[in-house]
């Protein structure tokens, strides 16, 4: 194992390196923040990449103040990483398929059910995380003419984040560990065809239950 990969876990925070010699440790709530900060980023990103019009500045997807977090080290990485797999994402047409039938109006709670079933079976991973991202990229881009909707998607998003994937990511050793995950084409491939399944998946439980 790689020292990194042998990097304490402490409850209730990550210890990751800092500048110089200092080193920080990571809360939910700054893990959390980190983790809108990045949504955020993703989304813009798609967005710009997609050819869409009327796109949102990244100011105007969360109210003034929303606090990004602290720093990450590799924010770059760590963002190549995340539109690495969306880019896969892009290729699975049943997944294009299936999350355009929720429409950006959905109730709260049928929101969160899709959300839900991309990790309905207790299996986390960085597939699926960014299937999350995906998701919530997917369906505000069907409401760039209603900021505040754009902006209450991605706070449920972030929501459900903090509730149910935030523990993992500090498990794993923070968002800086996303960039360590892509050691060969099999992990890579696993990711998202896991991903995708899953989310077609909770996107077929909404067609039919809600």
């Amino acid at each position: 194992m790689t020292s990194k990969e042998q990097k304490p876990f402490f409850a209730g925070g990550d210890i990751i390196p800092g500048s110089g010699n200092s080193r920080q440790r990571l809360s939910e709530d700054d893990v959390t923040n980190q983790g809108r900060y990045l949504l955020n980023n993703f989304i813009y990103e798609r967005m710009k990449n997609d050819g869409l019009e009327n796109i949102p500045g990244m100011e105007q997807l969360q109210e003034p103040g929303t606090p990004r977090g602290p720093p990450m080290e590799h924010v770059r990485e760590i963002g190549r990483a995340l539109r690495f797999i969306g880019d896969d994402l892009d290729k699975d047409q049943t997944l294009q398929d299936a999350i355009s039938m929720v429409p950006p109006e959905a109730e709260r709670a049928t929101l969160l059910n899709v959300a839900r079933n991309i990790f309905e079976d207790g299996v986390f991973n960085w597939g699926r995380v960014v299937a999350l991202f995906y998701y919530a990229y997917k369906v505000c881009s069907k409401a760039l003419d209603r900021i505040p909707l754009v902006r209450a998607i991605i706070n449920l998003i972030v929501d459900f984040m903090r509730e149910h994937v935030v523990k993992w990511i500090i498990e794993r050793g923070g968002w800086e560990a996303i960039r360590e995950y892509f050691g060969t084409s099999s992990k890579q491939i696993g990711l998202i065809v896991g991903a995708s399944a899953v989310a077609v998946f909770g996107v077929y439980l909404y067609k039919n239950w809600f």
